[in-house]
């Protein structure tokens, strides 16, 4: 299975995940702004991921964007935040997803950084379940 990356980070912690996905999977990695016309057309399985500011995630509107491309494909997504998985901001940056773009992914939410904080929450384990999951 041929696996692209596709990532927008501000603060660094999306691209340390996005590298480490990168090797662990031997797939190809874009920044948002490096896809194209046709660059997705050779992948089965296309991850999208960025951070969440302010609720806000850049990965919905790539998604949106190129969804008519990218609809018929493996699609996993990932968002990265400073606020706990389970907290419920982290629920309605969630919702930001179109609901026919929702039904049709595989959606997570892991730890990033916030700002002036340090960045000790962003640990390789943080994508083990998620590697799991793709190694299937």
């Amino acid at each position: 299975m041929k696996i692209a990356i596709i990532y927008k980070s501000y603060l660094g912690a999306t691209r340390q995940y996005a590298e480490w996905l990168e090797e662990s999977l031997e797939a190809d990695l874009f920044r948002f702004e490096q896809v194209g016309e046709g660059t997705l057309d050779n992948y089965d399985r296309i991850i999208v991921m960025s951070g969440t500011y302010a609720g806000k995630m850049p990965l919905t509107k790539f998604l949106q964007n190129n969804w008519e491309i990218i609809k018929h494909k493996d699609i996993v997504v990932i968002a990265v935040g400073g606020q706990e998985p389970s907290q419920k901001e982290s629920n309605d940056s969630y919702l930001t997803i179109p609901e026919e773009i929702r039904n049709n992914i595989k959606y997570y939410k892991i730890q990033g950084k916030f700002f002036m904080f340090p960045a000790g929450g962003i640990k390789k384990e943080n994508l083990n379940e998620i590697i799991e999951y793709l190694k299937k």
